[in-house]
């Protein structure tokens, strides 16, 4: 069975993510010792110790001072890279955008600025102009939290094709490795199986044509090794034809050999949204989602979860007062909704749907 799912959000604009992705993801590629390693960063450095220091606002005028300096090419993308990311997370967008844009026409051809140059076209409500971006901008030339952010937003934007096509060189390392170990994958730079393939099953779902999603999960199950393909074929089932019940021996299964210190707060929720679907009425299915305990090793988010299953329960029982106000305080918490794997890991992918339109209304 696979494991828990990694963090669920992650800084996309952080200016720490490694440059390197294409050599990391690479278990083939070996570093010649006649080759001497890069020189530092001087840019890459300045951000990450002030980070570890806890001096992180005290970059942008460092930068600004740095700037003074004989940079080499490298470095002067970076330091415009890491100069649009302080004002995007200081809330600063069209300053961000500016700087972005000026980091585009002085390297066009830097993947790091095409991806954030096109985040903020797509929250400025620019979609063609992001999604141009996006487009040119693959993995492993960018690192993997890039790609499922862009993918999510092909998910919210219902650009469903352009997020399949953004998975698919995904697919092609993990028939090269072969491997789907968790661990074995994320020191490579790649996805977490599981989680790449709940992100492929959403949007093939929702696109109305799974046939890319059955024939993947056939090649992996003959090809590839380290992994629950058991497992993984009634997920397939379950997810496409929405019929969660067929999971449940699996995941009390799961739960009872489970080692003591395993967070169990994720399964234990998947494990009450399917069983209160089973539920004839509305109480007795949000008190089974309230018995699911949180714990501080579980994933705080789960919270967030419980209000949106709760708010399907109203929904499924016609208490549309009930759910508006739970679809409210879900909002106020994931204004950008659960990303796809998640809504469809637990069964919610539908239902979250409907809250679709207010999200697109907002930032369109």
């Amino acid at each position: 069975m696979p494991t828990a799912q990694g963090p669920r959000t992650c800084t996309v604009l952080s200016p720490n993510v490694s440059r390197n992705t294409q050599d990391m993801w690479n278990p083939f590629k070996k570093r010649s010792s006649n080759h001497p390693a890069p020189p530092a960063n001087r840019v890459d450095g300045l951000a990450n110790r002030l980070h570890r220091e806890g001096r992180i606002e005290e970059l942008e005028l460092a930068l600004e001072e740095l700037r003074e300096l004989d940079l080499s090419v490298v470095e002067k993308e970076s330091w415009w890279h890491t100069y649009g990311i302080i004002a995007y997370q200081s809330g600063r967008n069209d300053v961000a955008t500016s700087r972005f844009e000026q980091a585009y026409q002085l390297f066009p051809k830097s993947s790091h600025i095409k991806f954030s140059l096109g985040q903020q076209y797509v929250i400025s409500g620019q979609l063609d102009r992001g999604f141009e971006l996006f487009r040119s901008t693959v993995f492993p030339a960018v690192p993997r939290e890039y790609i499922l952010m862009q993918v999510r937003y092909a998910y919210l934007w219902n650009r469903y094709d352009d997020g399949l096509a953004m998975l698919r060189p995904f697919y092609e390392a993990y028939k090269e490795v072969k491997i789907l170990d968790d661990h074995f994958l994320y020191v490579r730079g790649l996805p977490f199986f599981g989680t790449w393939w709940s992100y492929l099953a959403s949007l093939s779902i929702l696109s109305g044509d799974t046939r890319e999603l059955e024939s993947v999960t056939e090649y992996v199950c003959k090809n590839c090794h380290d992994y629950d393909f058991d497992y993984l074929n009634v997920e397939l089932i379950s997810y496409r034809d929405d019929k969660p019940e067929i999971l449940l021996p699996f995941i009390e299964k799961r739960i009872k050999e489970a080692h003591i210190s395993f967070p169990k707060g994720y399964v234990q929720m998947k494990l009450a949204v399917i069983q209160s679907r089973l539920l004839p009425e509305r109480n007795a299915a949000e008190d089974l989602l309230e018995q699911v305990e949180i714990k501080e090793n579980d994933f705080p988010w789960l919270e967030d979860l419980r209000t949106l299953a709760k708010a399907e329960i109203a929904h499924r029982h016609s208490h549309s007062e009930i759910e508006k106000n739970r679809i409210n305080e879900f909002l106020t918490k994931q204004s950008m909704l659960f990303e796809p794997n998640i809504a469809v890991d637990f069964h919610l992918l539908r239902y979250q749907e409907t809250l679709k339109p207010r999200y697109q209304k907002k930032y369109g």
